[in-house]
């Protein structure tokens, strides 16, 4: 009878102490997960950063004119598609996704390459046209864009020279 309870008392306490080391194990997994958690969310947070500053820097090339406003357009679309921004701050953006829906017919990169010279002067000039149509719209919404960072406090993205 005494070496059934032995028995018994080493069987529970080689179960209880499998239990602290399972319960040990959950709890360093489970901190695991909470700092790869965390982790992932800097990562996120320090990539729609990095989007944030680059729509900045295009609105501020769209203002000053070092870039055309399509291709303004289609890289700040782009980037604020990557945001996932809610309706109300989207609205700022839609005159960008405007504009590249309206030049999206105009082929670019490779495609570009591959036209002769009078379609690429074509699409130019048709291009041209529907900046103009937009320009107001386009260059009002990039300066939007920089106004809201001096209104949040942050140091204004460049400092312009010569021309404004």
């Amino acid at each position: 009878m005494t070496l059934l309870i032995l028995v018994g008392s080493l069987v529970i306490i080689g179960l209880a102490a499998y239990a602290i080391y399972l319960q040990v194990q959950l709890r360093h997994q489970k901190a695991e997960r909470q700092a790869q958690a965390e982790q992932l969310a800097a990562d996120l947070e320090e990539r729609r950063q990095h989007y944030r500053n680059s729509i900045r820097v295009l609105a501020s090339a769209i203002d000053a004119e070092q870039v055309t406003l399509t291709e303004g357009a289609i890289r700040i679309s782009m980037l604020v598609s990557q945001l996932n921004l809610g309706e109300q701050e989207r609205v700022d953006f839609q005159v960008f996704f405007q504009l590249t829906e309206a030049t999206a017919h105009i082929p670019i990169l490779e495609e570009w390459k591959k036209l002769n010279t009078r379609d690429k002067l074509r699409y130019d000039r048709e291009r041209e046209e529907i900046e103009e149509k937009y320009r107001e719209f386009v260059v009002d919404a990039a300066r939007k864009v920089l106004h809201k960072r001096n209104e949040q406090g942050g140091e204004p993205l460049f400092y312009p020279v010569g021309k404004h």
